[in-house]
């Protein structure tokens, strides 16, 4: 049968329960049997008693001589002796109640003394008369009657009554010796008992739950010391489920080490831990692949040792960092392999404060560094080769639109726009997209001032004017007096940005409305078109490089799909957000906020 703890504790605490129970029970049923055998010694003792002074008193009373007699009417002694007889056949009834035969023989000495009592009663009268003689000559007529009345009181069932329970009170007095011994014995016996049953539940608790809770205090002993555990115990109670569990756990957990020793030797980055001075203190097998050392070798050196000199003191910024902030440290630093080349690594390091150590993650960034190179040099050569000669070839045509070099027909007229608009199209793209590469790495700097949001949204609706009136589109903006903080070139290319688009995507003969409100801290600039809408899956993607709700939208309506990017980037560099939604009777609202002047305590770069 499969007990738990609570059980066993429930069964060792029952067993002493039911035996002093059981004790108890027998000890007081020992106790009201000497009880018993007390009373009846009492009671036999006291029948015994009063039988033996009432047949005394009888014989003293029956004794006296006439001239006693005499002598006890005349002081009144002899009423006095009667009294004391009725007294004791009284108190010897008394004695015998309970017991209807003993009482019977008490009332027939009863009877027998009332009708000596009553002869005793004319012998006084006749003497109190004052005639003395023949009180005492009445006295010889009735000694007879007297003395048969006194045999009759004093009769032999009364003298066995008297004998019988003399010997019923020594016997009784002999079990009550008996009873007094086996309780002696008993309590004698109890104590050893009870101390065996002590000594075995002691025993018990020290085998069964002591001695099995100290196994499991080993067993955790033995895990915090990576030794193997004790053999499982058996049983199902509590403490075996804790050691099964404690087996379990030291399982899963080996198995976890197993994995995680595992996923450290394979992994393609370099992991490794080293001390407050630098000194690496365990490697993975990565250290190999990436950096040309063996964990052996590596072991034991210091990290700073293989970092490009003008990189320590970034990398010990972060080490810094990582100690005095308590969370992860990130930093790029360019590391010189076994074989003399160097790359680029981006670590992640944290600081363990109880192991004293730092504990990193490196991986290798060198091609996505050299794509960085190649981007920028790239870009570079997109703002020199590119964006130059496109300048210059800006200028030529804007030279032979005005005619400098002779007039041209109606045909070189039409193709000479057409080239005009192409290279403003591709200058503006060249310019949306170095505009994004500084955005992105840092480069597109701020020039922020208190301005009147009011000049700069007038100035973009004038921007955008001929494009409106082109589609008979109503711009609708209720002027708001309100001071914002930022870059007056950039907030209004964002401005211009998204109300043409607004105009773009708009049908003829529609409203587009700017709306301006002030929410704490910040202004928000709202732009709703009547146009088709932004699907549901793209309001996120809308903002990204390249980006077009429909593929045929950069051919029909124009565009290169990097202004909702731009626009974004400005904003994130102004501290707010450019937000989306769609509205409830048809088209869009883009909402953008920029920081108010007065409320303006963020540092912008």
């Amino acid at each position: 049968m499969k007990l738990t703890l609570t059980n066993k504790s429930i069964i060792l605490v029952a067993i002493p329960l039911v035996f002093e129970v059981l004790f108890v029970g027998v000890l007081a049923f020992l106790l009201n049997q000497a009880e018993q055998e007390a009373s009846g010694v009492f009671r036999s003792a006291n029948i015994g008693n009063c039988s033996n002074k009432l047949i005394k008193d009888i014989f003293e009373l029956s004794a006296i001589s006439h001239a006693e007699v005499i002598e006890l009417f005349t002081s009144n002694g002899y009423q006095k002796r009667i009294e004391t007889i009725r007294t004791d056949l009284t108190d010897l009834k008394r004695a015998a109640k309970g017991d209807p035969q003993q009482v019977a023989i008490v009332n027939h000495s009863i009877d027998a003394g009332e009708e000596a009592f009553i002869l005793i009663k004319q012998l006084q009268r006749t003497f109190e008369s004052g005639n003395a003689l023949g009180a005492i000559d009445q006295l010889k007529q009735l000694r007879g009657e007297l003395r048969s009345c006194m045999q009759r009181m004093i009769s032999p069932d009364l003298i066995q009554l008297a004998q019988t329970e003399k010997q019923r009170a020594e016997e009784y007095h002999q079990k009550q010796l008996a009873s007094r011994q086996h309780i002696q014995w008993l309590l004698i016996f109890g104590l050893i008992l009870s101390a065996a049953i002590t000594v075995f539940v002691a025993l018990f608790m020290s085998k069964h739950i002591v001695g099995r809770l100290e196994v499991i205090i080993n067993n955790n002993f033995r895990f915090a010391s990576r030794m193997p555990l004790l053999p499982q115990m058996g049983g199902s109670d509590e403490i075996a489920n804790i050691d099964n569990t404690f087996h379990e756990m030291a399982i899963a957990m080996s198995e976890a080490k197993q994995k995680e020793k595992s996923m450290i030797e394979h992994s393609l980055d370099v992991i490794c831990s080293f001390d407050s001075d630098g000194k690496i203190t365990a490697a993975n097998p990565a250290c190999r692949n990436i950096l040309g050392y063996t964990e052996e070798i590596i072991t034991g050196m210091n990290l700073r040792s293989i970092i490009v000199h003008e990189d320590i003191e970034t990398f010990n910024s972060a080490l810094l960092s990582a100690i005095s902030g308590k969370t992860e440290a990130r930093v790029e630093s360019r590391i010189k392999r076994k074989d003399g080349g160097a790359i680029d690594v981006l670590w992640s390091i944290h600081w363990v404060d109880t192991e004293k150590s730092f504990f990193c993650v490196g991986h290798d960034i060198t091609a996505r560094k050299e794509i960085e190179r190649l981007k920028q040099q790239f870009m570079a050569m997109i703002s020199h080769d590119l964006r130059t000669p496109l300048t210059t070839i800006g200028n030529y045509l804007e030279m032979l639109e005005a005619g400098l070099f002779g007039q041209l027909n109606d045909k070189g007229s039409h193709l000479l726009r057409v080239a005009e608009n192409n290279a403003h199209r591709m200058l503006t793209l060249i310019n949306d997209l170095l505009d994004l590469e500084k955005a992105e790495f840092g480069g597109l700097k701020l020039e922020c001032s208190s301005l009147k949001l009011d000049n700069l949204l007038d100035y973009s609706v004038k921007s955008v004017s001929s494009l409106a009136a082109e589609k008979q589109i109503t711009i609708d903006y209720s002027p708001k007096d309100l001071t914002i903080f930022a870059d007056a070139h950039r907030v209004t290319q964002v401005a211009v940005n998204l109300l043409s688009n607004a105009i773009k995507f708009s049908p003829q003969n529609s409203t587009i409305a700017i709306k301006v409100e002030q929410n704490n801290e910040m202004a928000t600039i709202s732009i709703s078109d009547q146009g088709r809408g932004i699907p549901e899956h793209l309001k996120e993607a809308i903002f990204e490089r390249f980006q077009q709700v429909e593929i045929a939208d950069a051919i029909d309506k124009g565009g290169s799909g990097l202004g909702l990017a731009i626009c974004k980037a400005i904003v994130e560099l102004h501290n707010g957000k450019i937000t989306i939604e769609n509205n409830i009777h048809g088209g869009s609202t883009f909402s953008f906020n920029m920081p108010v002047a007065q409320a303006n305590k963020i540092s912008i770069m």
